[in-house]
């Protein structure tokens, strides 16, 4: 009896697994039906901000639901973070994935949340270089010069960042780092604040996002000496990288993408990538993206979990030697 009864019991837990599967399927294709909430962890107005709510304007279309883009700022990222974490899995709530994701690992001393384990990573929506940009006052007019200047005064010259953790920070710290300068760090609530200090002439310097700091350039508030990629900027050609004009090998770009909840259903974070790539593509939305200095990245949600992995052992090793923290 027992050899007939085996197959019986492998044919019943096999339909039990299909019959499991079967609702998360059509939880898929039925996804969304409601409203989705992207939290973003920084003050509106600013760089990741923007590029967040342009593709949420083409997923509210495609998906014909609405999308909104709710700012949680705090704790340079983590506190938005930290509430995405401990939102329902079910697709409904996401969340800005982006390079401080990576830094904080290292940069906070204890995070309520695991960044490798608390989140599932769907993509990435664009990457973008920072500029620096000094007062129209400030004496050099080039980063050359700026460096000379900075080890003439050490711990005299500033630089204000977005917040710790963030491209505008770690950018002046790996810059610091390469030329062997003491510029001093300091951190704002947001990109808007920052720059506005820049302007006003507050603090000396900002690697600030180049397509928030364009109109500035443009304008004659600020003077811009360098950009932080490893090639020149389209909107931008006369400004030198700064690999080319000082420090060979300088790269320290800026992205972000979307994460969800660990345990959210791998169909409805397959969707939610496949839907974002329909709308990078979309005419309109990349047109929108590139007007606004981004350049548009195609990813998985496996490349992007790769990507987060390298980034916190690149900037982990640059914090750590930098022995910035934050408590």
């Amino acid at each position: 009896m027992r050899p007939h009864r085996t197959p019986s019991r492998l044919l019943l837990a096999f339909a039990a697994i299909l019959c499991a599967a079967l609702p998360l399927r059509a939880a898929a294709q039925d996804f969304p039906n409601k409203i989705v909430r992207i939290i973003v962890p920084f003050l509106a107005g600013g760089p990741a901000d923007t590029a967040t709510r342009i593709v949420a304007e083409g997923l509210r279309e495609l998906w014909g639901q609405p999308v909104i883009v709710d700012n949680r700022p705090g704790a340079g990222g983590n506190t938005g973070s930290d509430m995405l974490a401990k939102s329902p899995p079910d697709g409904y709530t996401l969340g800005l994935a982006s390079n401080t994701t990576s830094a904080n690992v290292t940069l906070y001393k204890t995070l309520p949340f695991d960044t490798l384990k608390s989140f599932a990573y769907i993509n990435v929506n664009y990457r973008d270089a920072n500029i620096l940009v000094v007062h129209p006052s400030f004496p050099a007019n080039s980063v050359a010069e700026l460096i000379a200047i900075a080890k003439a005064k050490p711990g005299e010259l500033t630089y204000s960042s977005s917040g710790n953790g963030t491209s505008t920070h770690l950018s002046g710290a790996l810059f610091n780092s390469m030329a062997g300068l003491k510029i001093t760090h300091v951190p704002y609530r947001g990109v808007p604040p920052a720059i506005a200090d820049v302007i006003g002439g507050q603090v000396t310097m900002m690697f600030a996002s180049s397509g928030v700091v364009a109109p500035q350039i443009r304008a004659g508030k600020v003077k811009a000496l360098g950009v932080t990629g490893l090639k020149r900027l389209p909107a931008f050609p006369e400004i030198p990288t700064i690999a080319e004009a000082a420090l060979p090998g300088f790269e320290s770009t800026t992205w972000t993408g979307l994460m969800a909840p660990a345990g959210t259903p791998p169909e409805i974070i397959a969707k939610i990538s496949a839907d974002v790539l329909k709308v990078q593509n979309t005419p309109a939305v990349r047109a929108k993206l590139e007007a606004a200095g981004y350049e548009v990245v195609l990813s998985t949600p496996q490349e992007t979990t790769d990507l987060i992995k390298f980034e916190i052992g690149k900037w982990g090793e640059l914090i750590r030697a930098s022995g910035a923290t934050v408590d």
